[in-house]
């Protein structure tokens, strides 16, 4: 009898621990707060051309090579929005092929207001998302059964597809598959304005350099739109897929431009480091690719099936325009489509910043106009040591990618800052080198260089 309550027991202890965060992985069908009434509010979305101005460019801000054709303007428009009007506690429903067409928001500020766990607040935002997608699912369903319903529901739908300048079909079985491709085209994308905000508030500190960096690189400063698209700017940022840092290098792409990542820390988390690894990387992708609009989409998808598509349609003239509508989904699919529309939204809404986020207050951080300096250690040492207060603040703050300040540092280890270091214990890498030589490269400076002990 005692064995078989020991028993129940160690059963329950598993089942509890297991499906805790901080003991194990959680269960599927661990319990998910019930969605209570006011949680989400539903809003039909109409589209606008308030925003045209700043994809038009009124003031030239943006280099002639990146404005926004006629072609990419529906879905640069769409992420405009995203990153420029919908917060992360907002979701948008919407056709993932013509992005124009956008179903209804879903606010869950509400939700949001409440006590929750992120986790949870997450989970349930997500949950409630797809509940709303799936009864949008089910009225196209009922559409295509009955193409000519006239149900509040059905007037609602119609009422978009005019907003959106989609035309329906006249006859009874067109009218039925069209309803019933727009069932299998839903998609949700949670807002991004706050996010993008933050982003920019992270940046500030890099800007100066960064700017210079790659206008002296020959490089359009626009590019600098692509670590907001990948990480909002965020150095911490790591993904399901092993992708770090704020330009989101995965680790065999980080190996041909930095050193390698050791139990010291990994460079793909260091903003300056990372930054001149993605200056070498978009120098390569245009000079493969031949144009700006390829390069920045090989940066997501990589040049080789870009080169295979460009080979099968055989000229020399050939755009991301002409790929993307000729382009085999398998290889090539929503995020790949829309990797370069994102970025161009996102030029757009850095060139005009200050007036799409009148809270950002850029200039309250003094150090903003000053210049990143690299450094080489050139011997094994600790940091606290060698560095008064002031400094390390500086060098904790801009290098992310050391796992242990405390710990005794490799020869040859690198370290931003704005700091000046001591010339006997670090050498200063010069600006001209930092533009011609990669940082995995950077070991030769030390050759002649000795570690005084004064």
């Amino acid at each position: 009898m005692i064995i078989k309550y020991l028993l129940i027991a160690v059963c329950c202890v598993i089942l509890v621990t297991a499906s805790d965060p901080y003991f194990g992985t959680e269960l599927s069908w661990r319990p998910v707060p019930k969605e209570t009434e006011g949680d989400v509010r539903e809003q039909l979305w109409m589209s606008t051309e308030a925003f045209r101005d700043y994809l038009d460019d009124h003031d030239d801000r943006v280099a002639d090579v990146f404005k926004v054709t006629d072609y990419y303007y529906p879905n640069v428009h769409f992420w405009f929005l995203i990153y420029t009007q919908f917060e992360s506690n907002q979701v948008v429903i919407h056709d993932k092929s013509n992005l124009n067409l956008i179903y209804k928001v879903l606010d869950f500020s509400e939700l949001h207001r409440k006590d929750l766990p992120k986790n949870t607040l997450y989970v349930l935002q997500q949950k409630i998302s797809q509940e709303r997608l799936d009864d949008l699912e089910k009225e196209l369903e009922d559409l295509a059964k009955e193409p000519y319903s006239l149900s509040s529901s059905a007037k609602d739908i119609y009422r978009v597809l005019k907003q959106a300048n989609v035309e329906l079909p006249i006859k009874k079985s067109d009218r039925s598959i069209f309803f019933n491709k727009l069932k299998h085209n839903l998609r949700t994308q949670t807002g991004q304005k706050n996010f993008i905000r933050d982003g920019v508030m992270r940046s500030l500190p890099y800007q100066h350099f960064l700017g210079k960096y790659f206008t002296d690189r020959n490089l359009p400063k626009e590019l600098l739109a692509i670590p907001f698209l990948e990480s909002s700017f965020n150095p911490k940022a790591h993904s399901k897929v092993n992708a770090l840092g704020v330009w989101q290098f995965m680790p065999l792409i980080a190996s041909y431009y930095v050193p390698k990542r050791t139990t010291h820390g990994d460079y793909r988390s260091n903003v300056g480091v990372a930054s001149l690894a993605a200056g070498h990387l978009m120098s390569e992708n245009f000079k493969i690719m031949k144009s700006w609009d390829l390069a920045v989409t090989a940066y997501n998808s990589g040049t080789k099936h870009l080169l295979k598509s460009k080979r099968e349609l055989a000229s020399n003239d050939v755009d991301l325009e002409d790929i993307i509508k000729h382009s085999d989904s398998q290889h090539f699919g929503f995020a790949s489509k829309n990797f370069y529309s994102e970025f161009l939204a996102l030029a757009h809404t850095l060139a005009y910043r200050e007036e799409l986020f009148s809270d950002l207050h850029e200039h309250d951080r003094p150090d903003v106009d000053e210049d990143l300096n690299f450094y080489m250690t050139k011997c094994s040492l600790r940091l606290p040591k060698e560095l008064n207060e002031k400094m390390m603040d500086d060098v904790h703050f801009h290098n992310q990618h050391i796992t242990e300040l405390q710990t005794n540092l490799p020869k040859g280890y690198i370290i931003t800052t704005k700091s000046i270091l001591p010339k006997n214990k670090f050498y200063q890498v010069a600006y001209k080198d930092l533009l011609k030589m990669k940082p995995k490269d950077w070991e030769r400076f030390l050759r002649n260089q000795s570690c005084s002990t004064r």
